[in-house]
């Protein structure tokens, strides 16, 4: 009988086949070319004020929307990235997701991969924490997420990482159906890439006012050349 792959696996075949091996340890907008990226928040906006941050989350979870239909497949990548040592997050992996799924039996599926890396300057050795949770849009608590990631500045991480110097974490979902890979970076912007660059022209024509100045030209040259 033939050995069915594992979600690890899985992501590893689609990503080599869709996009490239290392597509998560460097941002998405300056790893791939086929891509967007939007500024949700103006660069010197305070989280704290209300207003702001209303704003902030109403345009991440818009984006979000309008990249994952319904009945799309998607997986959500959690990566945390620590010192070597700090096992919080592989005795209690599900701490990571629990506040984010709605239906806790997907739980179930929830897989973790320990990627080590290079030590850095100081002798720290770093690794990386990569939970892999498959699942669907009605699946995912993701208001949510968004707003954890507006105040992550300003209140507590859901891994608990302040108690944790040089910890940080990222999270991506992939849309599977449709090969899209969205990334809520920061409080002030989401980077979305495709494998095909008609995934990505509804969003930069009806989005085009959030499209981030800086890399405007960038988008601009990209859809351009596409052609009409």
């Amino acid at each position: 009988m033939e050995r069915r792959m594992t979600v690890i696996e899985t992501l590893e075949k689609y990503l080599l086949q869709h996009f490239k091996e290392d597509l998560f340890q460097q941002p998405l907008f300056t790893t791939w070319e086929k891509a967007l990226r939007f500024e949700i928040a103006e660069p010197a906006a305070k989280m704290t004020d209300a207003d702001v941050l209303k704003q902030t989350v109403e345009r991440a979870v818009t984006l979000f929307e309008e990249v994952f239909r319904e009945e799309d497949d998607l997986l959500v990548v959690a990566q945390v990235y620590t010192k070597k040592g700090h096992n919080f997050l592989e005795r209690r992996p599900l701490t990571t997701y629990r506040t984010f799924v709605k239906n806790q039996e997907t739980l179930a599926n929830l897989r973790y991969v320990e990627i080590p890396e290079s030590p850095h300057q100081n002798g720290d050795t770093m690794v990386t924490h990569r939970f892999l949770q498959p699942g669907r849009k009605k699946d995912i608590e993701y208001h949510l997420l968004m707003e954890l990631k507006c105040t992550e500045d300003i209140r507590m991480p859901l891994t608990g990482l302040k108690k944790v110097p040089n910890s940080r974490y990222e999270v991506f979902v992939i849309n599977l159906s449709r090969n899209i890979i969205f990334n809520h970076y920061s409080e002030f912007g989401c980077d979305i890439i495709a494998a095909d660059i008609e995934q990505l022209r509804f969003l930069y024509d009806t989005y085009n006012e959030w499209i981030e100045d800086a890399n405007r030209e960038r988008m601009d040259a990209m859809f351009l050349e596409a052609g009409a």
